[in-house]
């Protein structure tokens, strides 16, 4: 008996310019692959390209990856979206999955209006909290209000973003699927010195890393041999590494920069606690890939995290509460052998492959039938 097919509409999905943009989407998609036939259309604005819209076709093991890269301009997104249309025709979808509200869900939504194909939507933005919601024309958002009404399901990554999105007006039929966390933890050598982590974007409206610095350098006060890695770039990178000089952190801080998801998964394995100290974050990958790697996690409540982080994984602090990061910190140096490696290993398998696979499974079967 031949799979059904599931066409998938990304608004953000990785591609030549932005290799990790939306890759927990591909995730979604890959967790799948076994149970559907799968196909991604995804457009990408750039200015690179020679020609004004460029075509890029690849394969993640049975999914066909098409990617329209376009310069910037109504005609060019016009002409885009004709072609989009053509390359559904021609696949004679069952179902439809948007990913990401946008030009994904309205198209989704007309399809479901024409062609009587039923839809799901994934949604992962944060903007129904931190205000881009509000500043979205009218018309967007009739069409995401009316979109999410008419989906079969909205599968969001927390019971945070659901409520997010409930108070924007956004109504339907909401379930959680968490976020793919996949990777193999390493069996190496712990660092000697007392290693803290962070890995994220480097901007300070939303991950607060200035926090962590300036909390930092008030435990090396009473801790002297500890050490803080920070991996990943950002608008604020400039601005991190002359507060870690101001504070005289530099022996103590390392900024690595944009690095591989094995360089992630390496240096977690070798550190002793990951920090999150963010005001806000739909789900958080990071979280989960440190327990993953056997290691407890400081994290503010800001959101996704809280959903599956206790006591028994690390400590939760409050947004915005320096006082409440050192003292975590300090309690991390002083009682770091009460959490149990193989224990938080295991809160990560939740969100194994195949456990998220199954619970796409089940929603897309609902759909279907």
């Amino acid at each position: 008996m031949s799979k059904k097919k599931v066409l998938h509409l990304a608004k953000w999905y990785p591609n030549k310019e932005e290799p990790l943009l939306g890759i927990f989407i591909q995730k979604h998609i890959q967790s799948v692959q076994e149970s559907f036939d799968n196909k991604v259309i995804s457009i990408y604005q750039t200015e690179t390209i020679n020609t004004n819209i460029h075509c890029e076709i690849d394969y993640l093991n049975s999914t066909k990856e098409v990617v329209f890269y376009h310069k910037k301009g109504l005609l060019n997104k016009m002409m885009v979206l004709y072609k989009v249309w053509k390359e559904i025709k021609n696949f004679h979808p069952h179902l439809i999955h948007a990913h990401v509200m946008g030009w994904t869900s309205t198209l989704a939504y007309f399809l479901s209006n024409t062609k009587h194909t039923p839809f799901l939507i994934s949604e992962h933005w944060s903007g129904y909290r931190k205000k881009g919601y509000a500043q979205l024309k009218s018309v967007s958002k009739i069409l995401r209000k009316k979109s999410a009404k008419k989906a079969n399901q909205i599968c969001v990554v927390s019971n945070f973003l659901k409520e997010d999105m409930l108070k924007c007006g956004v109504k339907g039929n909401y379930t959680t699927v968490g976020n793919v966390v996949d990777g193999i933890a390493l069996e190496i050598e712990k660092n000697k010195t007392f290693s803290f982590v962070f890995a994220g974007d480097l901007v300070q409206e939303t991950k607060n890393v200035k926090g962590i610095l300036e909390a930092f350098s008030e435990v090396i006060k009473h801790h002297k041999n500890i050490k803080l890695d920070i991996i990943g770039d950002g608008k604020d990178l400039k601005n991190y590494k002359n507060l870690s000089d101001q504070l005289k952190l530099n022996n103590h801080v390392s900024f690595h920069g944009n690095q591989s998801n094995d360089y992630v998964f390496k240096t977690l394995s070798q550190s002793h606690v990951l920090i999150v100290n963010s005001h806000f974050e739909t789900f958080s990958i990071i979280c989960a890939e440190a327990l993953l790697c056997g290691i407890p996690v400081i994290s503010t409540k800001c959101g996704g995290p809280e959903s599956f982080l206790n006591d028994e994984t690390g400590i939760l602090i409050d947004c915005d509460s320096n006082n409440q990061l050192i003292k975590a910190m300090k309690d991390m140096v002083t009682n770091y052998d009460k959490y149990e490696p193989e224990k938080l290993k295991s809160r990560a398998h939740q969100f194994s492959m195949d456990s998220i696979g199954k619970k796409i499974n089940q929603q897309y079967l609902r759909a279907l039938n």
